[in-house]
């Protein structure tokens, strides 16, 4: 069933690229604390295993140390500190691998579910929050359900996991007590390896089915409803009756610019009623002649009169005068395929000058 907004309408609509946006700035992505977990786990242990003897060198090596050395310390307050410094120092840097492993791979799995973000949105106090009915109904939404069932689930799927195992391996325990301390420390880590490798895909898989719920639940979460998503595409490109208002005045802008330059025309081809193109040719200043305007029903009839009053030939020819209509905008070149009957016609107009001058 499609959720509601708080006007009551149903929010069926995917969320807008702009809806998407204004989230992830506020800091509202798709995000799988559970994928976090258990990457951080698996990264933890398998850096343990691979620098797990070089850790227990150190283990040894300190420990040896202390040990031969004891009557060489002197416990009181004036040394108690340079000792603590010193444990503090060697702890970090003998699990400096696993703590630096860790950390990338933190920064890594973040990028990956939801990719470079930089907001202090989340970090931000929201007061509304200390509302005790809303903290109420907060605690038993959809979201906290949905988690508190995955945790139930997934201690008792990898509690069960981890008893399959150790069953599996109970019988090598036995033997345990008549063997020697190394074999008994090497079949239980052996064992313990198992368990985790088992527990820790068991996890990932889990991990993984919440992180594609998470991304269903957000995109539901910013769903919009139809009236919504009018009001932003509104917003984004405005108001319809301002939209009008303003192409009105551009055209009103573009309609009395080409008046003005009309008088300047060299001929008017016309349909001869529903057409007109004012066409202008300067040799010395054109490669081609330019469309200085033109227009249908009244505004032809306003072009052809603006002629008439300029002594501007007026040329009927019904085929070229709606194929310059057609392809040309106001202030184009004509195409090339118009050239050789426009010279015509301009020919004809520069003949029809020259015996008037000459009279």
């Amino acid at each position: 069933m499609a959720k509601e907004n708080k006007d009551g309408q149903q929010k069926t609509e995917q969320p807008t690229s702009r809806r998407k946006r204004k989230s992830r700035q506020e800091g509202t992505v798709a995000k799988s604390q559970e994928l976090n977990g258990a990457m951080v786990m698996i990264t933890g242990i398998v850096t343990l295993v691979v620098f797990g003897s070089w850790i227990m060198g150190r283990l040894k090596e300190v420990a040896s140390g202390i040990y031969m050395n004891l009557d060489m310390f002197t416990v009181d307050p004036s040394t108690i500190q340079g000792y603590m410094a010193i444990a503090v120092v060697w702890f970090f840097t003998t699990l400096s691998p696993i703590f630096v492993s860790i950390m990338i791979i933190g920064i890594v799995i973040n990028v990956l579910q939801f990719g470079l973000l930089w907001t202090t949105k989340p970090l931000q106090p929201k007061f509304d929050k200390l509302n005790p009915s809303k903290a109420l109904k907060n605690l038993f939404n959809q979201r906290n359900a949905v988690r508190l069932v995955q945790n139930v689930l997934k201690v008792f799927f990898i509690g069960y996991i981890a008893y399959v195992v150790l069953k599996s391996e109970w019988h090598k325990f036995v033997p345990l007590m008549d063997m020697h301390v190394d074999a008994i420390f090497l079949t239980l880590v052996r064992t313990i390896l198992k368990v985790a490798i088992w527990t820790l895909s068991a996890l990932l898989l889990l991990a993984i089915i919440d992180f594609i719920y998470q991304k269903w639940k957000t995109t539901e979460d910013l769903k919009m409803s139809k009236q919504e998503v009018k009001d932003e595409r509104k917003m984004s490109e405005g108001d319809p009756k301002m939209r009008a208002k303003i192409r009105q005045t551009q055209f009103q802008l573009a309609f009395n610019a080409m008046i003005r330059e009309l008088p300047e025309a060299d001929v008017v081809i016309t349909n001869p009623i529903h057409v007109a193109v004012a066409l202008k040719y300067s040799g010395g200043e054109m490669q081609a002649p330019i469309v200085l305007g033109k227009g249908l029903r009244k505004l032809a009839e306003k072009i052809k009169k603006i002629a008439r009053e300029n002594e501007i030939p007026v040329i009927e020819n019904p085929p070229l005068a709606r194929a310059l209509y057609k392809s040309c905008r106001i202030g184009d070149e004509i195409p090339g395929q118009f050239y050789q009957d426009v010279a015509e016609i301009l020919a004809q107009v520069y003949r029809l000058e020259e015996e008037l001058t000459s009279e």
